[in-house]
């Protein structure tokens, strides 16, 4: 039982931004990556529609140095997202 949760999250995620970008994120930062998108997804949910979503997390930063979110996440940098998903949660108010 405790595995179908996060498959399901996994499955979301892939639905939303592609099997491709999350099979890139695992294979550059694991489960913890995939963790650190799951985190970066629920919180989106409650501020932007799902294409909103898909766009953060694939689309280049400027503070991530060009990175997407998922690149950044998939390369250990996910103090960098988190920061970068606070400035955005916080212009969205």
């Amino acid at each position: 039982m405790y595995r179908d949760e996060p498959l399901d999250d996994e499955a979301e995620l892939r639905d939303l931004v592609g099997d491709e970008a999350v099979d890139r994120l695992l294979d550059g930062g694991g489960s913890d990556a995939l963790l650190g998108a799951l985190d970066a997804l629920r919180i989106l949910q409650g501020w932007v529609d799902p294409e909103a979503c898909a766009e953060w997390l694939t689309t280049g930063q400027r503070r991530l140095v060009g990175r997407s979110p998922l690149e950044a996440l998939g390369d250990g940098a996910q103090e960098d997202v988190q920061d970068v998903l606070r400035a955005f949660v916080a212009a969205q108010s």
